[in-house]
Order: structure tokens, then C-alpha cells, then sequence
């Protein structure tokens, strides 16, 4: 879950120990994002260019400048860039692709689609 920090009062600091109690209130905690959660199995980590938390794990991503966006490390040197293209929704599901949480396929043309969308699209011959 996220955390809003307009509801704080006073000079608290958004933080993964409680200042008061103690509490671990995750055990990813993100600074950035004020965003705390307790599924490390997730591997969560922040894409500073992108602004957000991503998962998957830091080492199996890489930020392309160009596109805008992480891509899994075998699509370095390897993808067709075009700028923006995960800032559009998912042409099968129509959900926005940049912040989605399902695995995204980038297509020789550079194209993006979920990549269990793609999957679906090919098992109807599509």
C-alpha cells in the first residue's frame, strides 16, 4: 500500500521504523514513493528515472532513456526504441502499460502489449 503523507501532522518524517513505537511498517520501504510493503519476494526497487517502484528485481531491469521506461536486461541493445511507448495502455486490455504491474513484451517494432495479452492474442490467431 502507499502511504500519504498530507496526513501526517506536525514535523514527522515518513519512514520505514516507527519514530514513536518502533514498528517495522515494511520490509521494502522506499523513501521516494513513501510506499512500504512486506512482500520482499516481489524484489522490489526504485527506478529513479522513472520515478517509480518497479519489480522483478534491480539486476534483471535497465532503464532506456529513450523509450522512457525499464525493460528486462535481455532487451538491452536489443529492442526497437520508441519514445513514450510504455506511456500508452496495453492494446489488448487497455491498461496503462508504465505503471502496470503484469510483465510487458516489446515487439520487433518496437510496440508494447502485456505479455500474457500477447500470449492470448496468438492463441486466437490474432
Amino acid at each position: 500500500f502507499g502511504y500519504n503523507t498530507n496526513r501526517l501532522g506536525g514535523d514527522h518524517q515518513v519512514a520505514q521504523v516507527c519514530s514513536n513505537c518502533g514498528v517495522c511498517m515494511g520490509e521494502y520501504f522506499c523513501r521516494a514513493c513513501k510506499f512500504f510493503d512486506d512482500d520482499v519476494d516481489k524484489e522490489q526497487y526504485h527506478c529513479k528515472d522513472c520515478g517509480i517502484c518497479r519489480v522483478g528485481g534491480k539486476d534483471n531491469f535497465f532503464h532506456c532513456k529513450k523509450c522512457g521506461s525499464c525493460y528486462s536486461v535481455t532487451l538491452r541493445d536489443k529492442h526497437v526504441c520508441i519514445e513514450g511507448s510504455m506511456k500508452n495502455n496495453c492494446p489488448i486490455c487497455y491498461e496503462y502499460l508504465f505503471d502496470s504491474l503484469r510483465e510487458s513484451s516489446v515487439l520487433r517494432c518496437g510496440h508494447t502489449m502485456h505479455l500474457q495479452c500477447f500470449h492470448e492474442m496468438l492463441k486466437h490467431d490474432k
